[in-house]
Order: C-alpha cells, then sequence, then structure tokens
C-alpha cells in the first residue's frame, strides 16, 4: 500500500542539541522500540528521549505516531538545519528564525522508491547576505550533516533552496523587493485528460487544425496554432477532465524565484521544479480548489511570448 506522505517542517530554534562523543572515545548508540500490549509503538533514544511510532508500517493501523519516513525525514532535515543555523552563527549571521521543509521526491513514495529529497529553508534575519547563507546551506547539506552523506551514498538526490526574509517588525530588505517585480507571460497553455484520447486528438489536430508540437510517445500530445497551446493526457474515467493550465515564465531564473515565492506565500507544491527532455523547466502548484497549476519556461514559445 502507498500511503501519502506531506512534508516534514523543521523549525529553529525548537532544536535540541545532542553531545557527540569524541572519536577516540566512541560509545555504541543504542536505540531501544518498544511494543505495549495494544499494539502502541515507542522509539526510546540513549539520552532517554521517547517518540510515538506509527504501527501502520507493519500492521495496517491507523494509529498516531511517526511513520519510519517520518522519521528519516525529520532525521535529515534537523541535522541540515542544525548544521546550517551553527555556521550562520559562527560567521556572525544575525538570524532570527529558520524553517525547514523536507520534501520527498516522489511526494508519494515509501522509502524504498524515493530518488530525491529536497530541502527549502525559510531563514529570518537583520541584514542577511546572500553569498554567507549560500555558504552555510552548502555545507550544513552537503558536508556537515551525516544524514544526507548516508542518504546520497544510498543513491538519494538531495537538494535544497531557500528563501531570505526580514523579521516581521523589519521592513522588507532587496531581496523582498524584488519579489514584487515578478511577472508572468500569460497563460501559457491548457492541459486535459481525455478517456477517448484516440477521438480527442484527431479532434483537436484534425478538425480544429491545431499542430502537433510534441508527442513523446502514444499517451501524450502537445498542440499549438501559435498563440494557445493545448496539451491532451491519456487518463481514466476516474480522472478530472482538466489535467492543469499552465502559466509561461521568461527563463529558467525565474522558475525557481517563482517557486520561492510561491513556498513563502505558503501555496502547496505539487511537484518540485524539474527540467524536463524537451528542455522546458517547470514546477506544479494547486490553486485554493485543488486545480494543479504549472509555473513553465519553454524555450521556444517563452521567446515568442515575450516578442510578442
Amino acid at each position: 500500500m502507498t500511503h501519502r506522505y506531506p512534508a516534514v517542517q523543521i523549525g529553529f530554534p525548537e532544536l535540541f542539541f545532542v553531545d557527540q562523543p569524541s572519536q577516540d572515545n566512541r560509545r555504541p548508540l543504542t536505540i531501544k522500540v518498544n511494543m505495549r500490549p495494544e499494539q502502541n509503538f515507542t522509539g526510546i533514544s540513549n539520552s532517554g528521549y521517547t517518540v510515538s511510532l506509527r504501527a501502520q508500517d507493519l500492521f495496517d493501523l491507523q494509529r498516531g505516531g511517526l511513520a519510519s519516513k517520518d522519521l528519516v525525514l525529520m532525521g535529515l532535515g534537523s541535522c541540515c538545519t542544525v548544521s546550517v543555523v551553527h555556521i550562520l552563527h559562527k560567521s556572525k549571521a544575525d538570524i532570527t528564525e529558520c524553517r525547514t521543509q523536507v520534501t520527498t521526491i516522489p511526494e508519494e513514495s515509501d522509502l524504498n522508491d524515493i530518488s530525491a529529497i529536497h530541502l527549502h529553508f525559510d531563514l529570518l534575519g537583520h541584514h542577511l547576505n546572500e553569498s554567507t547563507i549560500v555558504r552555510a546551506l552548502n555545507l550544513g547539506t552537503e558536508k556537515y550533516c551525516p544524514v544526507s552523506n548516508i542518504l546520497r551514498r544510498a543513491g538519494i538526490d538531495i537538494t535544497h533552496a531557500h528563501t531570505l526574509n526580514p523579521p516581521s517588525s523589519e521592513p522588507p530588505n532587496t531581496h523582498e523587493s524584488s519579489v514584487s517585480k515578478l511577472k508572468t507571460l500569460g497563460i501559457h497553455h491548457v492541459a486535459l485528460t481525455s478517456t477517448n484520447y484516440e477521438a480527442s486528438r484527431k479532434f483537436y489536430s484534425e478538425i480544429m487544425k491545431m499542430q502537433v508540437e510534441w508527442e513523446p510517445d502514444s499517451d501524450n500530445v502537445y498542440l499549438t496554432n501559435g498563440n494557445d497551446n493545448l496539451a491532451i493526457h491519456r487518463g481514466n474515467p476516474k480522472d478530472s477532465n482538466l489535467d492543469h493550465i499552465g502559466f509561461i515564465l521568461n527563463s529558467e531564473a525565474d522558475v525557481d524565484q517563482w517557486y520561492s515565492y510561491l513556498c513563502k506565500e505558503g501555496v502547496q507544491i505539487a511537484k518540485e521544479p524539474k527540467t524536463h527532455r524537451d528542455g522546458a523547466r517547470s514546477f506544479y502548484v494547486y490553486d485554493p480548489d485543488g486545480v494543479s497549476v504549472q509555473i513553465i519556461y519553454h524555450p521556444p514559445l517563452s521567446n515568442q511570448a515575450s516578442n510578442s
């Protein structure tokens, strides 16, 4: 059974530090997991901290607690966040808060199916320097977090992004003001899920005279008439007819800026930024009604829209 796991949120300064033994005087690390008669599980650390564990991993029971995947994501998020914040404090950065969101790729997956994990750091502080932040994030997520290193050795790609924000009482900095200049080039396309794919393809391409721009396989076709664009995806009767709508952007950099901006605004992310086979780069979000919205840079169409 596949379960949907929401993104895990890690907050600072609510994290706690654990003293590590020296390399010359290592003590064995022992974690205990106890099951009580009512099939409630409790994990106990060496230092005596406890956490309730979810039993559905083994028994398919809906009980309160953390699943094994939650623990892995929290371990990665807390390890990276503590490392990043420690480096920033040593660099004299005036950071007041750090919130880290950890998301698996694909989102609906068991531990064995995870191909990548993305961390988004939302940093608040006074006069934060971009280069100092980037250095801390790179070191904290790639060099000084052992959990990240273990997952990378297991073949899981670890990526990260960030947003910089002033404390709520401070006026926006230049990074914030640049967000107000973000704009799209308009609605780029509508995508339909068709339960009668061949008939729909014929209707739009032959009867409505739209040209086939790209047909990567027998289940997907991308049509255009020069100004408007339509994607048709093969689906089944339980799928919604409207697959998604897409907003076109001017550059790849705009995609990542829009991603950071929408994350800060609390918009629900459906799919992380990705570069596609045709050279396009995009990500997906949900609107308040649950409609999927794609934010996309598509080289030929973006250039066409910006020149029109």
